[in-house]
């Protein structure tokens, strides 16, 4: 299920996505009825990589989707790597039409969930790296 709506009015189209639920690891995605952040957003497995430039199709096949989207819900935080954030915010930027300059994350809202004592980010740093 890519969102997950708790009411929707008698005008509100069904299909449109206000809350989307990621996981860093498929298995956590799974287990909170949501998508992995890279499938989500486009987003490479291979170090994280992001293509910017997206074909006009895909842009709008993620505009679409995502139109719609207030808050997004983060699960596993502290697996996340620091660039992983940058690359979140470039592309809800690019999909909402906002410089990435005048937004962060597109005006997305976002909820980190997660215990930053559990697992750190494999062969990377976490965004708190730098506070220790």
């Amino acid at each position: 299920n890519f969102s997950r709506k708790k009411h929707v009015e008698p005008d509100e189209n069904i299909d449109e996505v206000h809350t989307l639920i990621t996981a860093f690891t498929g298995a956590a995605a799974v287990n909170v009825d949501g998508v992995t952040i890279h499938s989500a957003f486009g987003i490479g497995i291979q170090s994280n990589s992001l293509n910017d430039h997206l074909s006009c199709d895909k842009l709008n096949s993620y505009r679409c989707k995502l139109y719609s989207l207030k808050l997004l819900f983060v699960d596993e935080v502290s697996l996340i790597q620091a660039n992983l954030w940058g690359h979140m915010h470039s592309r809800l930027t690019q999909i909402m039409g906002i410089h990435s300059n005048t937004a962060i994350f597109g005006n997305i809202g976002i909820i980190a969930i997660g215990d930053f004592y559990q697992c750190s980010p494999v062969a990377s740093s976490s965004i708190y790296s730098s506070l220790l």
